[in-house]
């Protein structure tokens, strides 16, 4: 099935014809030309894999055989197959428009199951992006598997913050999910996280197929395809993230968006989406809500004194240097840091680094 996937993965509407056409993977190897031309499947896809079918196999005993040579890649990192001929094929894809009609997969398949939520976002982060993450994330892999598309900024921090958290996550890819073609490469530890929580990795791009440009819309369909709702934490006008948007309207999926500056470019897509009707997320218990999800949210940290509460409520406004904290609240650089440390560990603050601190 990887050979044949080779040539025809994006072409869904021709490899769905050919599974449904033909007995098995023999006849598939074996038939000739005008049998493929009589199920409407004509072009440059298919010249390509009869001209060089012979090469993937030889000789063809048996399907058995024939199928376990496909698969030596597939067996040799994990990778696993499902048609949309197979009773586990996951059935909210069969839905959406030109659903993928092979998925190679690593990972718990079951986890499409579940109650899945995407949260995708631009790949040039911002701090206000990296904080929004860490707030909603956090608190939602803890009620629902966390799908996102592996790539930079908040498809990978939603990942990361997800497996950190002991959560489900999805990574649905744009390339090949054996490592020689995992992109980005930067992220092939995480993917192997994901894998060791009980998460998934899905693609409908065959192994040994690097990233292509047109993969990315492709892969997007299946995000909005297997999730339930889809969050956008950042994202402009022309980006992916808003492609995924609508292609999750299109299949009836429930749009999240959580607002930004009308004066920041990254959130011109989100702010737009929330004008057309997409539901304003400022906090995980939103989403919650409109399910009706009851979860244990994290209470409100009480300061011990005041100067704990003076420090906090300093933070609220965004991120500060010890030496402004040392200097609006008039006590000594030893005595704030200390004060700061119990505040960390109560998990009240974050320590950004470089001396710099927020409020939670």
């Amino acid at each position: 099935m990887t050979e044949l996937s080779r040539f025809f993965y994006y072409k869904p509407v021709e490899l769905k014809k050919i599974l449904i056409g033909f007995s098995d993977l023999k006849e598939i190897m074996e038939a000739p030309k005008d049998a493929f031309l009589n199920l409407g499947i004509a072009g440059k896809a298919l010249d390509g894999f009869l001209e060089n079918r012979n090469n993937f196999f030889p000789a063809i005993p048996a399907l058995g055989q024939a199928e376990k040579a496909a698969g030596i890649l597939q067996t040799q990192e994990e990778i696993k197959i499902v048609t949309i001929l197979d009773p586990d094929y996951p059935s909210a894809l069969k839905n959406i428009y030109d659903p993928p009609p092979i998925i190679f997969y690593k990972g718990d398949l079951s986890c499409l199951g579940g109650a899945t939520l995407a949260v995708i976002g631009s790949r040039k982060i911002t701090e206000y992006g990296y904080r929004v993450c860490e707030a909603l994330v956090s608190d939602l892999c803890k009620k629902f598997i966390i799908v996102s598309g592996l790539a930079y900024g908040v498809d990978g921090l939603s990942h990361e913050i997800t497996v950190k958290n002991f959560g489900k996550t999805i990574g649905v890819l744009g390339s090949g999910l054996d490592e020689a073609s995992i992109y980005p490469k930067s992220n092939i530890n995480l993917a192997n996280k994901i894998l060791e929580c009980g998460g998934l990795l899905l693609s409908e791009v065959p192994p040994g197929v690097g990233p292509q440009k047109f993969h990315f819309p492709m892969r997007n369909r299946i995000i909005a395809g297997i999730s339930q709702g889809i969050l956008i934490v950042e994202g402009g006008r022309k980006s992916g993230t808003l492609i995924t948007a609508r292609l999750g309207l299109d299949s009836g999926v429930d749009i999240f968006a959580v607002p930004g500056s009308i004066f920041s470019p990254s959130s011109e897509g989100v702010n737009f989406l929330i004008k057309c009707g997409a539901h304003p997320v400022v906090e995980a218990k939103d989403i919650f809500e409109f399910y009706g999800v009851e979860a244990e949210m994290k209470k409100d940290y009480l300061p011990k004194n005041e100067k704990e509460k003076n420090i906090l409520e300093f933070l609220s406004d965004g991120e500060r240097h010890v030496n402004e904290i040392v200097q609006e609240i008039g006590e000594g650089i030893m005595e704030i840091m200390e004060i700061l440390t119990d505040l960390e560990m109560s998990e009240a603050i974050k320590n950004l680094g470089n001396g710099k601190f927020v409020k939670k």
